[in-house]
């Protein structure tokens, strides 16, 4: 059975995820609003993939025994000040999500729910995958700083990066 601190706060995890979700397609209608349809492709790739990693603890909590709840979403940033701002706003997000994830999982070791803890293994790894691509991202989007014609290859390039949906 799972502790009720870590029911809690996998409810919580829930929630951050579906938020995650609808603050990627956000993103996702601010870049194509912007001419970047490459860079919206990616942020809708990425609001499918946060739902499943929603999903997957929804019906983790379900088989687990707990009761999942389905969260009010808070209303998503809807304007960035740039194209690297959106993807700088996205990597602070990710960061966030680590922390609550790796709060989950302090939390399930020290009150012994092992199943819990098990379960949550995948996502301290799905993170620093998370972590690194947006922050590979970001390196790209300063190396091209200095000549804004480059971003549109960085958005060709986004077009065609699958991340880690494919993965999943």
């Amino acid at each position: 059975m799972i502790n009720d601190k870590v029911l809690v706060l996998l409810n919580d995890q829930i929630e951050l995820e579906a938020f995650s979700s609808f603050q990627y397609l956000s993103m996702c209608a601010w870049l194509e609003h912007q001419g970047y349809p490459g860079a919206a492709q990616f942020m809708a790739r990425q609001a499918d993939e946060e739902m499943m990693h929603m999903k997957k603890i929804f019906a983790y909590l379900t088989s687990a025994g707990g009761r999942a709840i389905s969260p009010a979403i808070r209303k998503p940033q809807e304007e960035f000040d740039s194209f690297k701002d959106a993807f700088e706003t996205a990597l602070n997000h990710e960061k966030k999500v680590t922390e609550a994830i790796h709060n989950i999982v302090y939390e399930s070791q020290n009150n012994r729910d092992f199943t819990t803890f098990n379960f949550m293994q995948w996502y301290v790894a799905e993170q620093l995958e998370e972590e690194n691509l947006f922050a590979t991202i970001l390196n790209k989007i300063q190396l091209l700083e200095k000549d804004n014609s480059s971003f549109y290859h960085l958005d060709m390039e986004l077009a065609n990066l699958q991340g880690q949906t494919a993965k999943n």
